[in-house]
């Protein structure tokens, strides 16, 4: 019996050892499927605001989490701007308040107020709720991680979560700005040998996962924008190899709106390629682009973008907001996803969208929005009947 009891328990540490290596920075707060086998992320983007940030930012994602009740909040980049530590506590009280847990990646302009990354990631993690973590120090940016989530019974690693630090801006040599970092070759690296990792202790079968970043990568420009002929600065989206495109779009390649040029990495150290590889990343979600907010599918993964939630940075007055992804366990090849407008929220008998100082008149863009969706997708619809 002894014997029976000792092997138990020595069986039981094993597996929870094996989930502790990849849980995260906060053992105790577990990621799982709920017991109906579904799992809701909040993807909120480019906040991008200072201390004290703009009332409706606050209102806006106050109202987005009583809608989605999500399971996970990601911040997907340009989380906060300036030198002042309090618009992270603003930023994620409300999630502390719902006891939400969060991570996020960093974006271009986290590291331009004068906070370093770490001191920041630091900050974070004073939070109740933060999964945030750096996986490894040495490795390029900071908190690039995963987040498993267990099945609903809690027995083995059912689906993973990836979050990339894609970097800042890239200047040459002589100071020069060139255009948008990207994930380098030691993360890449990083994700292969973790993504191996957690398969063998899975029996073998790949562990299905979502990725995010701020910066999009370049394989899904180069499907959806139109290829150029000659670089004409920041008329068109240059990379570093020497290949050009416009910003003009094929509306046919992908679900949604495009408002803004696309700003993608300049370099490319093959991480779209790596996934592939992988066959895990179902889906790779990113922000940057504020007024951009669609699904391209691009060889094998989705590319998902989310729009801005800012009301301090430019930002649309339609299709501002949050996306929303919902996976569920007894099929975990696919998922459902939508975004959540502004708009939207406030036509909510409940909304105090635009009570608390905000700057929309969301009564007339619900409007618009509906309106020139309409329009979007019957002209899409056309041309894709071609």
């Amino acid at each position: 019996m002894k014997k029976f009891i000792a092997l138990t328990l020595a069986v039981w540490m094993l597996f929870s050892l094996s989930v502790m290596s990849f849980a995260g920075y906060k053992e105790e707060a577990k990621l799982q499927f709920n017991e109906n086998g579904s799992f809701k992320i909040l993807c909120l983007a480019d906040v991008q605001d200072d201390y004290p940030l703009e009332p409706d930012v606050l209102q806006f994602i106050n109202e987005a989490l009583d809608f989605a009740s999500p399971d996970l909040v990601v911040f997907v980049g340009d989380n906060v701007v300036g030198e002042d530590f309090r618009a992270i506590g603003e930023m994620v009280a409300p999630l502390v308040d719902r006891d939400i847990p969060f991570t996020f990646v960093f974006g271009n302009h986290d590291d331009e107020g004068g906070m370093a990354k770490e001191d920041q990631l630091a900050e974070y993690q004073k939070f109740p709720g933060c999964l945030a973590y750096d996986a490894d120090p040495d490795l390029t940016g900071c908190a690039t991680h995963n987040l498993p989530i267990l099945s609903s019974d809690g027995s083995k690693v059912a689906f993973n979560v990836w979050c990339f630090d894609s970097g800042g801006s890239y200047h040459d040599a002589n100071g020069k700005w060139l255009g948008y970092d990207w994930v380098r070759e030691d993360q890449i690296e990083w994700y292969n040998t973790t993504r191996d990792a957690m398969t063998a202790e899975n029996g073998g079968e790949v562990v299905p996962a979502m990725a995010f970043q701020h910066i999009i990568p370049q394989e899904p420009v180069e499907m959806i924008f139109f290829e150029g002929a000659i670089a004409l600065g920041e008329a068109t989206i240059n990379f570093s190899d020497g290949s050009v495109y416009t910003p003009i779009p094929d509306i046919t390649k992908y679900d949604g709106l495009i408002f803004e040029k696309s700003c993608p990495s300049y370099g490319n150290d093959g991480q779209w390629d790596a996934m592939l590889a992988g066959g895990d990343v179902l889906g790779l979600v990113v922000g940057h682009d504020h007024q951009n907010n669609f699904v391209a599918h691009c060889d094998g993964i989705d590319l998902i973008q989310t729009p801005g939630v800012t009301y301090n940075s430019y930002y649309s007055n339609m299709f501002q907001g949050a996306r929303v992804i919902e996976l569920y366990e007894d099929d975990l090849t696919t998922y459902e996803t939508y975004n959540l407008t502004s708009n939207e929220l406030a036509q909510r008998d409940d909304s105090q969208l635009g009570e608390l100082g905000g700057r929309n008149n969301y009564d007339f863009f619900y409007v618009f929005e509906k309106l020139f969706s309409t329009i979007y997708n019957f002209i899409v619809d056309f041309f894709k009947g071609l």
